[in-house]
C-alpha cells in the first residue's frame, strides 16, 4: 500500500507540474488585465459564467489529454515534430513538398499566435500608462515597442528566469484584488453569481452569438500540443496524459474564475480595456492600485519579449550570410516582428480578444482540432500493436 501511494504520489506531482506549468503560460498580462473575463466569462451575466467555465475546461483537459497522450506515443519533442506526426508528415516516404508546406504552415500560425499576443501585450501596456501617466496612447505604444525590443535583446534570459515568481506574485495580487472587491461589492457579487437574466443587455451580446465566439476561442486550446511537446517527457501512460490534462483544464480555469469574480460586480463598467486596473484606480485604496500596476508591468515585460526572442530565434536560423552579426539578426527580426504587432494593437485590446483570437480558433478546428480526433485512433492503434509486441513470446 505504501509503494502504491508513494507511485500515485509521483504521478500526481508530475500532472500537477504540467498544469502548473500551463498556469503560468496563461497567468500572463491579458489574463491579468482582467480583459478576457469581461470578453469571455461574464458579458452576458455571472450565472452563465459557470456554463463558459464548464466548457472551457472540457476544451482544455480534453485536447491537451489528447495532445498528451499523442506525444506519449509519437516522441514528438518540440512543435514542429508534434505538427509533423500530427498530419503523418513524420514518415521517411513523406513528400518532401509536403512536409514542407506543413512545416511552412505551422511556422506561420504560431508566428501569428505570437503577434496576436504581443500585439495584445503593447494594447495592454499603453493602456497602462495612459491611465496612470496620461501618456497618448500612440505615443506609449511606440515606446513599448522600443522597451520590448531592448528586453528581447539583452534581457529576455534574464526575464524567464524570473517567469515563475512572476506568476505567483501576480496570483497572489489577485486574490489580494478579489478579497477587497468582495469587501465593498459582496452582496452585487453573491446577488449576480446565478442571474442568467440581469447581464443580458450589458455589452449587446447575445447568449447565442456569445456562444459561437466563445467556442471559436476554445478551439484554440487545441493548439497547445506544440507548446506541451517540450515539457512531456515525464508522461509515460494514457493515465498520465488523461490526469495532466484534467489538471491543465481546472487550473487554468481557475484563473479564468478568479478574474471573472473581480469583474462581476462592476459590469457593465468595468467593459474597459483593463478592467482590473480601473476597478482598482476607481474603487480600491491607492496603495493596491500601485502593487497591482507594478506586478502586471512585471508580466508584461516578461510575456512580451520572451514571445519575441522565442520567433527571433526561431527565423534567425534561415537567416545564412555571415556578414550581419548574430545579435543585429535577432535586432532585425524582432523589430519587424514588433511592427506587425504594433499595427494590430491599434485595434485595442477588446478587439483583439474578440475578433483574433476567434479568427486563430476558427483556424485550428480544421487544422489542428479535427488531425486530433483522428489521432485518437491511430494512437489507440498505437498501443495495440505495442501491447501484441510485448506478449509475444
Amino acid at each position: 500500500m505504501e509503494e502504491t501511494n508513494l507511485r500515485f504520489a509521483e504521478r500526481f506531482k508530475i500532472w500537477f507540474g504540467i498544469g502548473a506549468l500551463m498556469f503560468g503560460t496563461y497567468c500572463g498580462a491579458n489574463m491579468a488585465s482582467g480583459v478576457y473575463a469581461t470578453t469571455y466569462m461574464v458579458p452576458v451575466g455571472g450565472g452563465w459564467m459557470w456554463l463558459w467555465l464548464a466548457v472551457f475546461i472540457l476544451f482544455m483537459a480534453f485536447f491537451c489529454a489528447v495532445a498528451l497522450d499523442f506525444i506519449r506515443v509519437y516522441k514528438s519533442d518540440n512543435y514542429n515534430s508534434y505538427y509533423l506526426a500530427l498530419w503523418g508528415a513524420d514518415k521517411p516516404n513523406t513528400h518532401p513538398l509536403f512536409r514542407l508546406a506543413v512545416s511552412v504552415f505551422f511556422d506561420v500560425y504560431t508566428t501569428l499566435m505570437g503577434v496576436v499576443t504581443v500585439a495584445a501585450t503593447i494594447a495592454l501596456t499603453a493602456n497602462l500608462f495612459h491611465s496612470l501617466f496620461g501618456i497618448p496612447m500612440g505615443i506609449g505604444s511606440i515606446a513599448t515597442v522600443v522597451l520590448f525590443t531592448l528586453l528581447s535583446m539583452y534581457g529576455a534570459a534574464f526575464l524567464r528566469k524570473f517567469n515563475t515568481v512572476m506568476t505567483i506574485s501576480l496570483t497572489v495580487c489577485l486574490l489580494i484584488v478579489l478579497i477587497a472587491v468582495i469587501q465593498i461589492r459582496g452582496p452585487e457579487l453573491a446577488a449576480r453569481l446565478f442571474d442568467f437574466k440581469g447581464g443580458l443587455n450589458w455589452t449587446g451580446s447575445s447568449v447565442s452569438g456569445h456562444l459561437g465566439m466563445f467556442l471559436s476561442y476554445c478551439f484554440i486550446s487545441a493548439s497547445w500540443g506544440g507548446t506541451l511537446s517540450n515539457y512531456s517527457e515525464k508522461i509515460r501512460t494514457k493515465k498520465d496524459a488523461v490526469c495532466a490534462g484534467i489538471m491543465i483544464g481546472i487550473l487554468v480555469a481557475s484563473l479564468f474564475l478568479m478574474t471573472g469574480l473581480i469583474v462581476l460586480p462592476f459590469m457593465p463598467e468595468a467593459f474597459v480595456d483593463a478592467p482590473i486596473l480601473y476597478i482598482c484606480q476607481n474603487y480600491l485604496p491607492g496603495a493596491l492600485t500601485v502593487v497591482y500596476w507594478v506586478v502586471v508591468m512585471f508580466s508584461v515585460v516578461s510575456t512580451g519579449p520572451t514571445f519575441i526572442f522565442n520567433t527571433s530565434n526561431r527565423f534567425v536560423r534561415l537567416w545564412k550570410t555571415e556578414r550581419v552579426p548574430h545579435r543585429m539578426k535577432l535586432c532585425a527580426i524582432a523589430v519587424a516582428f514588433l511592427l506587425l504587432c504594433l499595427l494590430l494593437s491599434q485595434v485595442g485590446l477588446i478587439a483583439i480578444c474578440q475578433q483574433w483570437y476567434t479568427k486563430l480558433g476558427n483556424i485550428a478546428i480544421f487544422a489542428i482540432a479535427i488531425p486530433m480526433l483522428v489521432s485518437i485512433v491511430r494512437v489507440h492503434k498505437k498501443d495495440k500493436e505495442a501491447a501484441a509486441a510485448a506478449n509475444r513470446p
